[in-house]
């Protein structure tokens, strides 16, 4: 504040200055340089204000939408219980009824499109969660000055409305701001409307207790909100990192493993050329070779292409250029198929569906001798359908005990929510993967 005051102290001297030089020439000058100086004070004031509010309330998109919906819910309840409220009494002026139902209606209406919103996932900032609860105290403060102060029971609005502001922005400052306007507006009511406050001590010690215990509300919901926010950002952070070293780590396969493993595949293939037909032996064990070759190119793959994802690249632009390494390294015809648009996607969604397509190739790759596959992913408003289709010789019937392939895609659809199905014969194998569309995921192009 001290630096506020010397910089204004120089502004007006500044100012006093310039009046002198002119005073000649324009007498109204000072008042004219005052006034600039003022309005450069005020300026720098609320842009301080500002500024400690943006530092104090930091939200992500989903934590400010999730809060957004509980507040409109929260307010929902509390329009609600005052009808309710309104309800139980009969004594009311027709003047009370009309600015107590004009009160609540204003709400209802402004609450309706806070939520409309929220609901439509418009852009949302957390100044609007402030305005609504500012909202909420002037209306609250209105419906107790109309029902006659400290005589009127409806102060027990202000709990809910501290209690969901406390959960929003967990800056004490910030909380411990809006608890003394609404005591202020609240004293200030008591003493304006009806008798006021007299000089009994019951009405002072009601006062008191009332004004008292807002305190522990605040206090206790604060600091509730905030460990639990801060746990929850401390896991984001890990899984932040988590995801920073899967990127890392698909890069360096990208650079060491699958290089290595690709000239090895180069080496092998020469190797087969060299020895020719002369060696039956050779040549079965060269033919291994690359086919063991061609199955290690392939696994190194995944967690190489899997990167984008983590990127924020789409499932579809992703799995279109997986099949175009699937084609050159097994040389097998591989065609994909897409229907429809492919709507915001979670990562986890994207990453599993792209792991059940991968071993649902390499399972061809290995086992089915198959010399075309089909790839098909559809997106209707309802559904997402991943679908992988070879013409091979089929499953064996202990397929499922043999290795983990087919659990892990198992268990990736059911962590998404999805139901795989698989079906064989002795000309072909298809998997196909359907998962219903949440209406928790997200539309506007977030995808957490």
């Amino acid at each position: 504040m001290s630096r506020q005051s010397d910089r204004f102290r120089e502004t007006t001297d500044d100012a006093d200055s310039t009046w002198y030089a002119s005073v000649s020439s324009a007498d109204y000058d000072d008042g004219d340089s005052a006034c600039d100086a003022d309005d450069s004070y005020m300026k720098r004031l609320f842009s301080g204000i500002a500024q400690h509010l943006n530092e104090s309330v930091r939200f992500s998109a989903d934590e400010l939408r999730t809060l957004a919906n509980i507040s409109a819910w929260a307010r929902w309840f509390v329009v609600a219980a005052s009808f309710a409220l309104i309800g139980f009494h009969d004594d009311y002026t027709d003047t009370q009824l009309i600015v107590m139902m004009t009160g609540v209606g204003i709400e209802i209406v402004v609450n309706a499109v806070f939520h409309y919103a929220v609901w439509k996932r418009k852009r949302l900032r957390w100044q609007w969660l402030l305005a609504m609860a500012i909202l909420d105290i002037a209306l609250a403060t209105l419906m107790i000055g109309v029902r006659g102060g400290i005589d009127s029971y409806y102060f027990v609005v202000y709990f809910p409305i501290l209690a969901v502001f406390s959960v929003i922005f967990t800056s004490l400052r910030l909380v411990a701001m809006l608890t003394a306007l609404i005591i202020v507006a609240y004293v200030l009511t008591t003493l304006l409307v009806g008798d006021g406050i007299q000089t009994e001590l019951a009405e002072h010690r009601d006062l008191y207790i009332r004004l008292v215990f807002l305190l522990p509300v605040v206090v206790s919901v604060n600091a509730v909100a905030k460990f639990e926010r801060s746990g929850r950002r401390d896991a984001l952070q890990r899984e932040q990192a988590l995801l920073n070293d899967r990127l890392e780590l698909s890069q360096t396969i990208h650079d060491t493993a699958a290089q290595a493993a690709y000239m090895i595949g180069l080496g092998v293939n020469e190797a087969i050329r060299i020895a020719g037909t002369s060696n039956t032996e050779l040549n079965r064990t060269l033919e291994a070779t690359s086919s063991l070759t061609k199955s290690v190119m392939w696994e190194l793959r995944q967690p190489i292409d899997a990167g984008a994802l983590f990127e924020g690249a789409s499932l579809s632009r992703v799995l279109r250029a997986h099949i175009l390494t699937f084609n050159s390294v097994t040389s097998m015809t591989t065609d994909l198929e897409i229907e429809g648009d492919e709507p915001p996607l979670p990562v986890d969604v994207r990453t599993r569906l792209f792991s059940i397509a991968h071993n649902s190739l390499a399972n061809a790759l290995r086992h089915s001798s198959a010399d075309e596959v089909r790839v098909q992913l559809q997106f209707s408003n309802g559904a997402i359908r991943l679908s992988v289709n070879d013409d091979g010789v089929g499953l064996p019937d202990d397929y499922e005990s043999r290795g983990r392939g087919f659990t892990n895609m198992q268990r990736d659809a059911e962590l998404i929510g999805g139901e795989l199905q698989v079906e064989s014969s002795s000309n072909g194998t298809s998997v196909t993967c359907t998962v219903a569309r949440e209406p928790a995921w997200p539309t506007d192009g977030n995808t957490y």
